[in-house]
């Protein structure tokens, strides 16, 4: 439903506004597409009313939800925020555009502001005010759940309403069916509200009665997780909040560190949802040593029927129970402190070569470099066909620190021959120099990646992944002729054909010319707009250049009419094709 767009505005305001705002300063923030969105909004009548008071303006946007956007005058410097996803991020956004032209178009119109609004309230009396309140609250779900919190904080000395405490909270994580990703942002605004309260509460000396609630309230999180789109984050934000004000409670009010370790315990491992991972770290000083000997103990009684899992053994590796109950024993033993409990813990699966990497790179920041090489090795042998990436790269990393020339050599050409690519050359290379044998090494080097894809069609050329990585090979080493040589061959990717099309474009503009032209064909070829858009672009732009670098300035004409007529069918790239100029303007 589109708004009435009408404009609240004094002259005091306007001042302060017009120092900042204008259309220039609008086209420059948003950029051409943002802005050229924002009209539209505003031509639409999109932007509902404006509400102005003390230097700034706000407006709901009606877009794909409807959106709050706030611009204000802040010394000398438009500040602004949406509450769109793109705003979030601190763009300043086609919702931002269009309120911005909403208020230039009412510019200099002096009419009531929400600055005489209070002075008028200010002259009704209590009961007038009460009445107004409740009134709008009865149509208002955000109004009547601001007043409902205001009203559950207790008096400075009065008891705390537990149970109409853990109601609102209730009611704040209520879903009625499923919230879709644009709604997630209100839903977590309404959530923010009520942890406002809790977090009051701790500063008015309420812990205890914070930690019981804030653990109702992560209960309440889990429950709606499975109900909410959370694409963007927000929930993980309520979750983290929710972590850290009961961490706070719970260090003021210092519960019982047993009972304390118990409620933990049981919502770490029987959660879905991560809540307070590895929390004994994070708790260690709240539950003292009889709160994690209590925690360690239930552990322990979990952990004892957890099986091992070894090189080729089946088991229960990926369950969530198993993973929970390691992460749990993971940040015990870190809390010990001690290595080898560490190691013992990791032990408990080793079941892929990314496990015994886990333990090498442990030994390794712990300086015991003996047994991080011994653990590497392992790995390799226990998963040889082929092994982890990951875990060679430590192994050749620990070799070369050692100065074990032909051992590194040895993994890396292992590596190389494995997945023949730059990155595996890079590293052949660095060992095979070190060694002494990097021309013999080179040559055989390049002729694998020659025979990873065998001669193609030059339509396929600008399409295929071909030779790529020889191509990539051969640009690192600074050898254009040989890498257009390859690519010409066998092809390779788009982008690589581009990116080698610019290294020569200097001396060889024709050919470059011959790798745009068929690009544009590709992407005309995605059918949208966007790719249209793209490829006038390209035909203005690149194009246009490299007939000019080619001397053939006239032809370019010739070039835009083909393009037309071959696509003459397709209206929006026509449309977009109208207002091309073939010549140039000298």
């Amino acid at each position: 439903m589109l708004r009435p767009n009408f404009l609240v505005l004094s002259a005091g305001v306007a001042e302060q506004l017009g120092d900042v705002l204008d259309g220039s300063r609008l086209r420059g923030l948003a950029g051409p597409r943002s802005y050229e969105r924002g009209v539209r909004y505003f031509d639409d009548g999109q932007v509902g009313a404006l509400r102005v008071s003390a230097g700034q303006v706000a407006a709901t946007v009606d877009g794909s939800d409807a959106y709050t956007v706030e611009l204000r005058a802040d010394r000398g410097r438009l500040r602004y925020r949406c509450s769109c996803p793109v705003g979030r991020e601190g763009a300043f956004c086609k919702h931002c555009v269009a309120v911005g032209l909403s208020w230039l178009r009412e510019h200099g119109e002096s009419t009531l502001t929400l600055d005489d609004a209070r002075v008028r309230l200010g002259s009704l009396s209590r009961e007038e005010l009460v009445e107004l309140l409740i009134d709008h609250a009865r149509e208002d779900d955000s109004l009547a759940r601001k007043l409902l919190l205001l009203t559950a904080r207790p008096a400075a000395d009065g008891p705390v309403e537990v149970a109409a405490l853990v109601a609102l909270i209730d009611q704040a994580f209520a879903i009625h069916g499923f919230v879709p990703y644009r709604e997630v942002w209100g839903y977590v605004r309404g959530i923010d509200e009520t942890l406002d309260l809790l977090e009051a509460l701790l500063e008015d000396r309420r812990a205890g009665d914070v930690v019981s609630l804030a653990e109702h309230a992560l209960a309440a999180v889990e429950r709606a997780l499975e109900h909410v789109d959370d694409s963007d984050g927000g929930m993980g934000g309520v979750i983290a909040r929710l972590e850290a004000l009961h961490l706070e409670a719970c260090r003021r009010a210092m519960p019982d560190p047993v009972a304390l370790a118990g409620r933990l315990f049981v919502c770490e491992f029987q959660g879905d949802w991560d809540v307070f991972d590895q929390a004994v770290l994070s708790y260690a000083d709240v539950l003292g040593d009889l709160g994690v000997a209590r925690y360690r103990e239930l552990a322990v009684e979990q952990w004892a029927s957890v099986p091992r899992l070894g090189p080729g053994v089946q088991g229960d590796g990926f369950s969530g129970r198993r993973f929970r109950i390691t992460r749990i024993m993971e940040a015990l033993a870190e809390l010990s402190g001690s290595l080898s409990e560490q190691i013992a813990v990791r032990e408990r699966d080793l079941s892929s070569g990314y496990r015994f990497l886990q333990i090498a790179e442990l030994c390794h920041e712990r300086g015991d470099d003996e047994a991080a090489l011994g653990w590497a090795s392992r790995g390799i042998a226990a998963f040889p066909d082929p092994p982890d990436p990951r875990l060679r790269a430590f192994l050749i990393a620990e070799y070369r620190r050692r100065g074990l020339t032909r051992e590194a050599l040895e993994q890396s050409l292992a590596a190389f021959t494995e997945r023949p690519a730059l990155e595996t050359y890079r590293e052949l290379a660095t060992d095979a120099r070190t060694a002494d044998q990097w021309p013999e090494q080179r040559e055989q080097a390049l002729e694998l990646l020659r025979s990873v894809t065998p001669a193609i069609t030059r339509r396929q050329v600008l399409r295929d992944q071909g030779l790529s990585e020889l191509v990539r090979v051969l640009l690192w080493e600074g050898d254009t002729t040989a890498a257009w040589d390859a690519a010409s061959e066998g092809g390779c990717s788009r982008n690589l054909w581009l990116e080698l099309t610019e290294a020569r474009r200097a001396e060889h503009p024709e050919d470059a010319l011959v790798v745009y032209r068929q690009h544009v064909e590709d992407v005309i070829a995605a059918k949208n707009n966007r790719a249209y858009e793209e490829a006038v672009q390209l035909i203005t732009g690149t194009i246009r250049e490299l007939f000019n670098e080619c001397g053939r300035a006239n032809e370019f004409h010739t070039y835009v009419e083909e393009v037309r007529t071959t696509h003459k069918a397709k209206r929006n790239l026509i449309k977009l094709m109208a207002s091309l100029k073939t010549t140039d303007p000298t």
